[in-house]
C-alpha cells in the first residue's frame, strides 16, 4: 500500500541549465494551467483594447496622437506603449488582409481611418454638389516655399516670388495651413511662419520628412 502511494506522489525530475530541480508532477500541471489561463486572459484583454482602438478611429475625423488613444486605453488596462503599438499595427494589418475599403494610416503625428485611393472617383461622385475650395496656384507656390523653408518670413518669400505674398500670406493664415511661429531678430522684426498639422492633414503626410525631395540645381 506504501508503495502505490509513493508511485502516485512520484517526483518528476526537470532539468534546467545543467541542474536538477525536483518538483511535484501535480505543481507542475498547475503553474502550466495557470499559464495558460494568463495568455488567454492578456489574449481577451488585447482583442477588446483593439475594438475600443477602432471604435475610437470610426468617431473621429481627425488624426488621434498615440498619446491620447492610450489615455483611453489606461482607463481598461495599462498596456505598455510597445504593445499598444502592435495592437495599432495589428489593425493596420487587419485591414489590408481583408481588402476593405480603407486604411489605417499615421498622418500629422497621429491615426486616422482614410477610403483607399482607388475610390476616390466614387467619393468625388457623393460629393460632387458641394462646394470645394481649392488652393490656388499662388497659395500653392507660397505654401511650398514655407514648407521647405520654414522659418520663413513675409520678404524672404516675396523674393523668392519675385511678387507680394502678403495676401497669400493672410489667406493661409485663415484656412490655418500656416502659422506665425516667432519673430525674425532684424530689424522691424519680422514675423516667420511655420507650416500647421492641417498642412499635414490637407496633404496626408505624416511629417516633413515625407515631403517630395527637392532636385539639385545643375
Amino acid at each position: 500500500m506504501v508503495k502505490e502511494i509513493n508511485l502516485f506522489e512520484k517526483e518528476v525530475e526537470t532539468v534546467q541549465k545543467g541542474k536538477y530541480y525536483q518538483t511535484t508532477l501535480p505543481g507542475v500541471l498547475e503553474k502550466v494551467h495557470a499559464i495558460k489561463e494568463k495568455q488567454l486572459h492578456e489574449k481577451q484583454i488585447h482583442f477588446h483594447l483593439k475594438r475600443v482602438i477602432e471604435a475610437l478611429l470610426f468617431a473621429s475625423s481627425e488624426p488621434i496622437p498615440f498619446h491620447k488613444i492610450r489615455e483611453v486605453t489606461d482607463t481598461i488596462h495599462l498596456a505598455k506603449p510597445r504593445v499598444l503599438r502592435n495592437l495599432i499595427l495589428d489593425l493596420q494589418q487587419d485591414y489590408l488582409t481583408q481588402q476593405r475599403a480603407f486604411r489605417l494610416e499615421e498622418i500629422a503625428q497621429g491615426f486616422v481611418l482614410r477610403s483607399c485611393q482607388e475610390f476616390s472617383h466614387y467619393i468625388d461622385l457623393l460629393y460632387r454638389n458641394k462646394r470645394t475650395e481649392k488652393l490656388s496656384h499662388a497659395s500653392a507656390e507660397v505654401l511650398a516655399i514655407i514648407a521647405y523653408k520654414q522659418p520663413v518670413t513675409r520678404p524672404q518669400i516675396d523674393a523668392i516670388r519675385g511678387v507680394d505674398s502678403s495676401g497669400v500670406i493672410y489667406s493661409l493664415l485663415d484656412r490655418q495651413l500656416i502659422e506665425p511661429v516667432g519673430r525674425l531678430e532684424a530689424p522691424g522684426r519680422p514675423t516667420l511662419y511655420g507650416i500647421t498639422k492641417d498642412f499635414l492633414k490637407h496633404f496626408g503626410l505624416r511629417d516633413l520628412q515625407e515631403l517630395p525631395k527637392l532636385e539639385s540645381a545643375s
